[in-house]
């Protein structure tokens, strides 16, 4: 998706600018890398279903009858790739997740499953969103990716617990020198704490 890559990289470089690394301060002004988040996330589905859980008490959901310590588990990749809830699923298209306004759309981005629901959500949710924008944010930021021209670009998995690509190759190459990297790492280094 090379054209999402260039949006992804005009907006950190409209809004970082080219002298500094993004940072979390840098999120609320970064909707379309934030678009893309979601969509990578609701995409890929990367954890398809669930940790089991077990009903504690007889219920019924939608009219089916559901006994107490029943093993349940919640197909997350189907919820995120239903076409009544998301327009042309099979498409990869982060500005799905954009207000007319060129906003995040909080009501689409709640819609993403892949930290499971309700009291028995994942306690590293927000710590693995933060992590997620940080690592994608200067990735972008530094780097461009091009598939290999060698290999037809195909999506091959392996499933389980979680969904991994299969093994493929890509070209990454710097946007500029590692100048500001070992500069962003000697400040860190320097500090000994990350802000």
């Amino acid at each position: 998706y090379p054209d999402v890559q260039t949006r992804v990289q005009a907006e950190l470089d409209q809004v970082v600018g080219r002298d500094r690394l993004p940072c979390m301060g840098d999120q609320p002004n970064l909707p379309y890398v934030l678009a893309f988040l979601y969509e990578a996330m609701r995409f890929s589905s990367f954890v398809p279903v669930t940790i089991s859980h077990a009903t504690t008490a007889n219920t019924s959901v939608l009219g089916y009858h559901i006994p107490k310590d029943t093993v349940v588990f919640v197909n997350q990749w189907s919820v995120n790739h239903d076409p009544l809830k998301w327009p042309n699923p099979e498409n990869f298209d982060p500005a799905r997740f954009l207000d007319k306004d060129g906003l995040i759309n909080k009501d689409l981005t709640s819609r993403v499953m892949i930290f499971s629901v309700g009291k028995r959500r994942c306690i590293g949710e927000e710590l693995s969103k933060m992590q997620l924008f940080l690592f994608i944010s200067i990735l972008a930021h530094q780097c461009d990716f091009r598939a290999n021209p060698n290999e037809p670009a195909k999506m091959n998995f392996s499933y389980g617990l979680t969904i991994k690509p299969k093994s493929f190759k890509v070209n990454v190459t710097l946007r500029e020198s590692m100048e500001l990297l070992d500069s962003a790492v000697q400040n860190l280094q320097a500090k000994e704490t990350c802000q």
